[in-house]
C-alpha cells in the first residue's frame, strides 16, 4: 500500500472509529498520524472527563489550569507500533487552592506505558524472561525490567492481593493430613 492510499485510509476512518479501535477507557482519539517507514502510529488522545476530584480535599472541580502532553507506549494496532500522545489536564481546586492532575487507571503510574501494555509484557516475561519480552515488545531491556517489577509490585499491593487466603500449611500430603500421622506440620 503506497503513502497516498494510506493517507486516504486514515482520512476515511473518522476519530470515533479510531476511539473504538483503541478501546482505552476514559480517553478519545483527537488526532492520528502515521510513520510508514517505522510502522508507527501516533494517536493523540484526550480524557473524556471534564472535571476532576481534588486528592487533597475531595472537592470536584472543572477549572482547568494547564494541559500537558505525555508520550505513552500501547499495544500494537494492526501490526503497527502504537504511541499515544496523552493530553492530561491539570486542574485547580478553588477550595484548597492546590493544583492536581487526575490519575487515569488505564495509564500506568511511573511508566510511560498503558496498564494493558505492562500486563502483556508481564505475561510474555512469565513465559520466558524479561529481556526476550522486551525485545518482542520493542522496548529497551532496562526499561522493561523497571516497568515489569513495578507492575508486579502494584499487583501485589492491589485490592485483589488483600483477598488472598493466608497459607495454612506447606508441603502437606493430603492423605497424611487426613490420617493425622503427625508427619506434616501445620502453620
Amino acid at each position: 500500500m503506497d503513502q497516498v492510499t494510506e493517507d486516504r485510509l486514515l482520512d476515511a476512518l473518522d476519530l470515533r472509529t479510531w476511539t473504538e479501535l483503541l478501546d482505552l477507557d476514559g480517553f478519545e482519539v483527537a488526532d492520528v498520524a502515521s510513520d510508514r517507514a517505522g510502522k508507527l502510529r501516533r494517536l493523540t488522545v484526550i480524557a473524556t472527563a471534564i472535571a476532576g476530584l481534588c486528592p487533597h480535599c475531595g472537592q470536584a472541580t472543572g477549572e482547568r489550569h494547564a494541559c500537558h502532553d505525555r508520550e505513552v507506549v500501547d499495544l500494537p494496532l494492526g501490526g503497527w507500533k502504537s504511541q499515544l500522545v496523552v493530553r492530561l489536564f491539570q486542574f485547580r481546586c478553588a477550595r484548597c487552592d492546590k493544583f492536581f492532575t487526575p490519575r487515569h487507571p488505564a495509564l500506568a503510574e511511573g511508566a510511560h506505558a498503558t496498564e494493558r501494555f505492562l500486563e502483556r509484557l508481564a505475561e510474555y516475561a512469565g513465559h520466558g524472561d524479561v529481556s526476550t519480552a522486551a525485545r518482542f515488545m520493542g522496548v529497551a531491556q532496562k526499561t522493561a525490567e523497571h516497568w515489569y517489577y513495578d507492575y508486579l509490585e502494584r499487583r501485589r499491593q492491589g485490592p485483589a492481593a488483600q483477598e488472598l487466603l493466608s497459607i495454612c500449611s506447606l508441603g502437606i500430603d493430603e492423605l497424611s493430613l487426613k490420617k493425622d500421622t503427625g508427619s506434616s506440620a501445620a502453620c
